[in-house]
This record gives structure tokens, C-alpha cells and sequence, in this order.
């Protein structure tokens, strides 16, 4: 869900709590916000003009440039033909409504998809910004939608850039926080087996050490944590151990479940989750 926003004109006086307010938001909200009071859609140049002046354009010497990267990166923001035009439209996209899985207590019958979009849709609900790779977008589905209709974000070439970035977009699902700089990794996690365990923990790894990313592997049986706990102790993983966590797919189910109803009961309530990072 994309929060609104009053964007006030360039001269226009703005009471201080309002601008503390405003302060918080992230730029996917200050761009969702123009564009809606723009009607809907609008050209950059149209947008820059009526965020200019927002108090996160003052601790942002950059925000042209922020905000034409922000419509290529999310999801919400859909390019109008022709190609290179430069005018954006504001995607009306429902809020998928996630629901339970059924599935035995054991996990038996959880597939990598499955647990694919258990993950992209709890990081949804978190309120995290979701990607996983494009092919798998496009190949895989989870509760009649393909993962494509699920993530939030369009590609993550701008924020690794690097000789890496063709094993990082490979990795399964990546979870995204934003600051006045973009987006930021804040989990990352592969779906393994016995034979791919190793290289889904190689993988994790290609994300740069500036990002305090905390790696997850989550894999159907105790055979796949005892690989884990076995290479976790070795070269190169053992100087990260404190950054990995394996997770059974049970325990995957169980707390994307607990999501699920909480979430349910929190919109029939009728409350808003503030998200809380750290």
C-alpha cells in the first residue's frame, strides 16, 4: 500500500510537525503522491516541479536524479509508450490478499515455489519493498498468482552494480529497506536441497559487506541443516556465521501462517501496521 501525501507548493508555508511528517516518508511515497495529485500520471519534468521544495529534497542534493530512478525501480510506476518518453502513469495495483496454506505440519509438501512466495508475501506484509529473480517471476506462482503480480520491485541493477550482479538478481528473494540514499538490502534468503545447499549459501555471499544483510537458508529437512551446520564451519562462510540462519520449511510455514492471520485480523479491526525498523 502506497502511502498519500500532501505535497506543498515550493512557497507555500509548512508548520513544522508537517514537515517532520513529510520527512518520513520514503521517495516511492513523495513520487506516488505527485503523481497522484497530477492526476494519475505525469512527465518527470512534471513531477520534479511539484516535489520541489519537499523537505526531502533538502537533505537530498540529488532528488532529480532519485526520482528518476525511483519510477524505474518500483513496480508502481509503469513507463507510457513510447519507450523513453519520459511520462509515467501510477499503477492501480490491489494489495494481494494472502491466505493460508493447508499444508502438513511436517512440510512435506512444500515446494521451492511455495516457500518462494511465502517469502516475497511475508516480506509484503511486513511492509519491505520484494524482489526474485525475473525468470522465476514469470515460471513460478504462489496462490493463483504468478511471483511477478507479488514483488514490489522492478530489478536491482542500480543498487549492487558490480562484477556480482548476475549471481545476486539469481538469488531466490530479497527484502529492501529505503533511506534518503534508495533502497538497501535487509534480507536475503534461498530456498536448497541437499545438492545446492553450498551454492545458494556462494550466492549470499556476492552481496557486498557494506550492506548488513542477514542471509536465511531454508531447505525441508534436518539432512539439509546438518549440511548447513557442516559448512557454516568452513571457509569462506565461517567469517559470516553470525549473518546466516537456516530455518526448516515447517518453521517457514508456521510463522508466514501467524502473518497471515494477524495481518487478517489487524485489516478487519481496522488498524494500520506501522512498520518498525532497525
Amino acid at each position: 500500500m502506497v502511502n498519500t501525501l500532501s505535497l506543498c507548493p515550493r512557497k507555500a508555508m509548512m508548520s513544522e510537525s508537517n514537515a517532520m511528517n513529510d520527512q518520513k516518508l520514503t521517495w516511492k511515497d513523495v513520487v506516488a503522491g505527485a503523481l497522484q495529485q497530477l492526476g494519475g500520471q505525469a512527465h518527470l519534468s512534471e513531477i520534479n516541479e511539484l516535489v520541489e521544495g519537499h523537505p526531502k529534497t533538502a537533505t537530498n542534493p540529488t532528488w532529480p536524479a532519485t526520482i528518476r530512478r525511483v519510477v524505474r525501480q518500483y513496480k508502481i510506476f509503469q513507463p507510457v509508450a513510447p519507450r523513453g518518453s519520459g511520462v509515467y502513469r501510477l499503477a492501480r495495483m490491489a494489495a494481494p490478499q494472502p491466505q493460508l496454506q493447508n499444508l502438513p505440519p511436517d512440510g512435506t509438501e512444500m515446494s521451492h515455489g511455495i516457500a518462494q512466495g511465502m517469502l516475497v508475501t511475508l516480506g509484503n506484509v511486513y511492509g519491505y519493498e520484494t524482489f526474485a529473480p525475473a525468470h522465476d517471476q514469470t515460471t513460478r506462482s504462489f496462490q493463483g498468482k504468478e511471483l511477478a503480480d507479488l514483488v514490489t520491485v522492478t530489478g536491482c541493477n542500480s543498487i549492487f552494480r558490480g562484477p556480482n550482479l548476475s549471481n545476486i538478481r539469481e538469488i531466490d528473494v530479497l527484502w529492501f529497506d529505503e533511506d534518503d540514499h534508495g533502497l538497501f538490502p535487509v534480507y536475503a534468503f534461498e530456498v536448497e536441497h541437499t545438492t545446492r545447499v553450498k551454492s545458494g549459501m556462494d550466492r549470499l555471499l556476492k552481496i557486498p559487506r557494506r550492506f548488513a544483510v542477514h542471509f536465511f537458508v531454508i531447505a525441508p529437512t534436518e539432512r539439509e541443516q546438518a549440511l548447513f551446520d557442516h559448512l557454516i564451519n568452513q571457509t569462506p562462510f565461517r567469517s559470516y556465521r553470525d549473518n546466516f540462519t537456516f530455518r526448516l520449511y515447517n518453521h517457514l510455514q508456521a510463522v508466514y501462517d501467524a502473518a497471515v492471520r494477524h495481518n487478517t485480523e489487524r485489516e478487519s479491526f481496522g488498524l494500520t501496521e506501522r512498520c518498525r525498523r532497525v
